[in-house]
């Protein structure tokens, strides 16, 4: 009778272990997808119903020493199985070096992002998406332009294996002030899932002016890292380097990512 209540109670543990593990990995295997601190955007959206904050600090120096550090915050929500819709925004603190500073709401981008199809086999998943920059950053101050920019992006993401993820973005960006080329924005991100709750990214990120001249489109690398506290959760951190005078020197980023159903 022990015998048989023993095997009973291992059989139960067993078919709950089975039912955990599966759901698991599948949540492991979502924070897999391209978040902070990378801006290399993935090809999966938010789950419908749900919301994702994404907190963060940003401390850059560019090559004329001039420095900024930047508070923001990204919500983003689920409208529908393969639709989300998100806005963010941050509050600029310019410290340059032979001008007085300002401080001030930066622009406030809206973004739009469809998932068109998922990963399947050797096919990657592939996402379309819009973004329009609202701008209610000073101009007189200089923290903006004052006008108006609206973009359009592409997104592909593909697993390798089980530990590797990659992902590349390729977009357009109108820049409305005057005298202002239009930008082609280009990147390409790698994450390592070291573990349940750890993993290390990487990406390059460049900007195309299409003005003929290369001196001016920025290009720079970023590595980090982020780790899973809780099942809601997420703390990050970066380091961006530039690779030209057109890039920022570099840039430490770190944040939070939290999500929750309402």
């Amino acid at each position: 009778m022990l015998t048989l209540d023993a095997g009973e109670k291992i059989r139960k543990s067993l078919s709950i272990l089975y039912g955990v593990v599966p759901s698991l990995l599948f949540f492991f295997s979502s924070l897999a997808f391209a978040a902070r601190p990378l801006t290399t955007d993935d090809a999966w959206t938010v789950e419908k119903g749900e919301l994702q904050f994404e907190t963060g600090l940003d401390v850059s120096r560019q090559d004329n020493h001039d420095r900024e550090v930047s508070p923001s915050l990204t919500i983003s929500y689920g409208l529908l199985e393969r639709m989300d819709v998100g806005i963010g925004s941050a509050y600029l603190f310019a410290r340059p070096k032979e001008e007085e500073n300002e401080n001030g709401l930066g622009d406030t981008e809206v973004k739009l992002k469809y998932r068109l199809f998922d990963e399947k086999d050797c096919l990657p998943a592939f996402a379309i998406g819009g973004k329009l920059k609202i701008p209610t950053a000073s101009e007189s101050k200089g923290l903006g332009s004052g006008k108006a920019d609206f973009g359009i992006d592409t997104m592909v993401t593909k697993k390798l294996r089980k530990k590797w993820v990659f992902h590349l973005n390729l977009g357009y960006t109108f820049v409305g002030e005057h005298g202002a080329d239009n930008e082609l924005n280009y990147s390409a991100a790698a994450q390592f899932i070291l573990s349940d709750r750890w993993a290390l990214v990487g990406e390059m990120v460049g900007v195309n002016n299409l003005n003929g001249r290369k001196r001016d489109d920025p290009i720079s690398g970023l590595l980090g890292a982020y780790c899973l506290i809780s099942d809601d959760v997420i703390w990050d951190a970066g380091i961006e380097i530039g690779m030209n005078r057109a890039a920022p020197d570099f840039r430490f980023t770190t944040g939070l990512t939290l999500l929750f159903k309402p």
